[in-house]
């Protein structure tokens, strides 16, 4: 059934004196982001891979008849690719399927059970009578699956504990009426776990004590930007009758620019015919209809693709960078690094290290004039850093910190303006670049579009580069940019 903690509803709501309750937004703030699922699946894959190394390797010790570590090893590696296949195959690593104990381990005996015959059948037909022992075989078989089953009961208590608050999505749910009403019934009835409601959204809504089926009543649809704005939420299941076309189509238009799953709930009529209403991935009876950009797998790629240039990045470019460190502190007092305010995922702001280029007293922490061509503000050696891009240096450590990315939209400081007008005035779509996280560099970053944003055009020409990264993304663009980027820099190519 759905989840919900008692502790949740003071994080989210308080009631007034008229009992409606209202959105406590620096309270909200403080509900832990969940472990995303991908990286949860990711976790219990490993652990797989563990329990069908191990196996065969403890049956070595354990079994007096057993063959050599060569063998092993070959019978092993085979095992692993087979039961990864099977697992996969099985949809052992879904995310709904990972709360429930009965599916999960049922999908890995079956993908173990598979593994043992087609290692067993390819011994037998291209190897010798020494690569498979039987009573190695027997301890290897039930090592593997007795490790395998003990393995997914603890995923699935794990990931069921604590009422779910670490590992299921949060969604709010837009719509009190029997559309409402009826979603969540449907979601107890099929037992979900993967998504924790976390409360419900409606201008029309006026119940006792501010609940709906014990779900929290959080107030006007006007709270829900809001709510995503404050990374609080997952996902928002639209739960209107279809017949309202244009306020849907509304709501989706306007939550497309921001970093959060988008569910369309069935019909009314569909809720008459529970058993024919089709699941998604994740087990929720709903239509998609908007999608988080680079989420799931492609989340985690990202997040390792991050962690290896960021570590590469730091190793190489340590000791230049402690070089730089003392050219600036014998050109001009003042600090080191320069930090500053910068709209970062899910327009959340970050503190963004850049090293210092201009001198300490003209620094420009707001960036409401940036920097130009022969800018008196800026130092000797902040010149050469700036023309070859080396004073970007010190983001490496915002990568590993998680609050940037190496390839990414690059971050622009609030109240940035192109021309006379703040960007999010000059290009309706600008929120829609923090949908990711930002970068080192970027697509429009290697196409030339750098630098100063002295008119609109230039502006509107950068952020449709950035938005085509998000809509295009693929480990291999990546690559592409950051080859392009070192290329630029090379070449002592750049803006100042």
């Amino acid at each position: 059934m759905i989840r919900i903690g008692p502790t949740l509803r003071p994080a989210l709501v308080r009631a007034s004196a008229a009992g409606a309750p209202t959105l406590l937004s620096d309270d909200a703030a403080a509900v832990a982001s969940p472990v995303q699922p991908a990286a949860a699946a990711l976790a219990v894959l490993l652990l797989d891979l563990s329990i069908g190394a191990a196996a065969p390797m403890l049956a070595h010790l354990l079994a007096p008849d057993a063959p050599d570590l060569g063998r092993v090893g070959r019978v092993t590696a085979m095992l692993l690719v087979l039961l990864l296949i099977g697992a996969v195959l099985a949809g052992a690593y879904a995310p709904a399927t990972l709360f429930r104990a009965r599916q999960q381990v049922g999908a890995v005996l079956r993908a173990g059970v598979a593994a043992l015959l087609v290692v067993g059948l390819a011994v037998a037909l291209f190897g010798s009578a020494g690569d498979l022992r039987p009573i190695w075989a027997a301890s290897a078989a039930v090592l593997l699956l007795g490790g395998l089953t003990l393995g997914r009961l603890g995923v699935a208590r794990t990931m069921s504990g604590d009422t779910g608050r670490r590992f299921a999505q949060r969604a709010v749910i837009v719509g009190s009426g029997l559309a409402g009403t009826r979603m969540l019934r449907l979601l107890r009835q099929l037992d979900e776990r993967s998504l924790r409601v976390v409360g419900i959204l409606d201008d029309q809504g006026d119940t006792a004590e501010g609940l709906i089926e014990g779900v929290p009543l959080l107030g006007p649809v006007a709270q829900l930007l809001a709510l995503v704005r404050r990374g609080v939420i997952d996902e928002v299941v639209l739960a209107l009758p279809w017949a309202e076309e244009r306020r849907i189509l509304d709501m989706i238009d306007r939550l497309a620019d921001y970093p959060v799953h988008v569910r369309l709930a069935p019909d009314l009529i569909s809720y008459h015919f529970p058993r024919r209403v089709r699941l998604d991935l994740h087990g929720h009876a709903m239509l998609h209809v908007a999608e988080r950009p680079i989420s799931g797998w492609n989340s985690v790629f990202k997040r390792g693709e991050d962690l290896l240039v960021g570590g590469l990045a730091l190793v190489l470019c340590a000791l230049p960078m402690l070089a730089i460190a003392l050219a600036i502190r014998l050109d001009s007092p003042g600090p080191v690094l320069f930090r500053q305010k910068r709209t970062g995922f899910n327009n959340a702001d970050f503190e963004m290290l850049k090293f210092r280029t201009m001198h300490h007293g003209a620094a420009e922490y707001t960036i409401r004039n940036q920097a130009t061509r022969n800018d008196p503000r800026v130092t000797r050696v902040g010149a050469i850093l700036r023309r070859t891009s080396l004073d970007e240096l010190p983001q490496i450590i915002n990568v590993l910190r998680g609050q940037m990315s190496a390839v990414g939209p690059r971050p622009h400081a609030p109240g940035t303006r192109a021309g006379s007008r703040p960007f999010e005035q000059v290009v309706d779509r600008y929120a829609a670049r923090h949908r990711v996280k930002p970068g080192l560099t970027g697509l429009a970053q290697v196409r030339g579009l750098r630098g100063e944003t002295g008119t609109e055009e230039k502006l509107v020409r950068r952020v449709e580069s950035d938005l085509e990264y998000i809509e295009t993304w693929s480990v291999w663009l990546d690559l592409v940019v950051l080859l392009r980027t070192l290329i630029i820099v090379l070449r002592m190519k750049n803006a100042y």
